[in-house]
């Protein structure tokens, strides 16, 4: 129909060739399919000139008016895609609730305002597919081959307890020496954590009270002084400062988590989602990155 459209335009079957790049018995056929399609003569052609029918110039009007519908579609289609707009559905650990992670996402929001957020924070993995989920943050190592992936650098994480607790304890001098103090364990994880301290490398296999689902509880039931916990800096940083958590061997460092951003293979890519993604490995790249990496 746009080939028809152009040679009434054209008034020729060579010049609307030219427009449309087309050789004129290309243009040609297509006219004649559109003719036997309708069942009508649609244009009288002569040695000089092309003539419109009674039911060529009907169907012309009605082909202008879908074909004028069809690229405000798209104008409007690709306004959209300069500004980002829609919904995007994320799925991240509580652990980044208090991270340059969701520092990014909060800016992002503040940037595009007509993009609407649906933050889950979680501390199990979501079925991507099922839960129909746009984009997911995942702590450790990725082996799923049917999303698409990028790295977001590494969770850095410490160890803390409460001053209460850790007075009941004979200070550590390695991390041999807390196989015996009381952990709150992530039920998600082994009842193992290691340490690095330049090449050296200790893994403390321990014992836990209390077995959590939750990183937001383990937190909390640390500051209550009810045993060690490894969480994110970012989490508890202000906390060491105004001493309700001590870091515990601070010359140690608990081995980091690699982060990563998934996301279905088929993402557009000027949707929102991917402008967020962008963002967020701007995050990743950027100094703020050595706060948690």
């Amino acid at each position: 129909m746009a080939i028809f459209a152009e040679v009434v335009k054209c008034g020729s079957f060579r010049e609307a060739a030219k427009k449309l790049s087309l050789s004129p018995s290309v243009v040609s056929y297509h006219i004649s399919q559109l003719e036997q399609k309708t069942g009508s003569a649609l244009l009288y052609r002569s040695t000089r000139k092309l003539t419109l029918s009674n039911e060529g110039e009907a169907f012309y009007q009605q082909v202008q008016k879908m074909l004028e519908a069809a690229n405000k579609g798209i104008d409007l289609l690709s306004e959209k895609q300069k500004e980002p707009s829609g919904s995007v559905k994320v799925s991240l650990p509580t652990a980044l609730s208090k991270s340059p992670i969701s520092e990014a996402i909060a800016q992002f929001a503040l940037k595009y305002p007509k993009v609407t957020l649906e933050l889950n924070y979680s501390d199990t993995n979501s079925d991507i597919i099922d839960e129909r989920t746009d984009l997911t943050i995942r702590v450790g190592k990725v082996a799923d081959n049917d999303f698409k992936s990028t790295s977001l650098g590494s969770l850095e994480r410490v160890l803390v307890c409460a001053p209460t607790f850790y007075r009941q304890h004979i200070p550590a001098q390695n991390p041999d020496d807390l196989n015996t103090w009381a952990w709150l364990k992530l039920s998600q994880l082994p009842k193992k954590r290691l340490f690095l301290k330049g090449n050296s490398r200790e893994e403390v296999v321990f014992t836990s009270q209390i077995t959590l689902n939750s990183v937001e509880a383990i937190y909390q039931f640390c500051l209550y002084g009810n045993g060690l916990a490894v969480l994110a800096k970012s989490q508890v940083e202000s906390d060491i400062n105004n001493g309700k958590l001590i870091n515990v061997l601070p010359e140690w460092q608990v081995q980091p988590l690699p982060l990563y951003a998934l996301w279905p293979k088929n993402i557009n890519k000027n949707s929102a989602t991917k402008k967020l993604i962008e963002a967020l490995k701007d995050t990743a790249n950027n100094s703020t990155l050595e706060r948690f990496t």
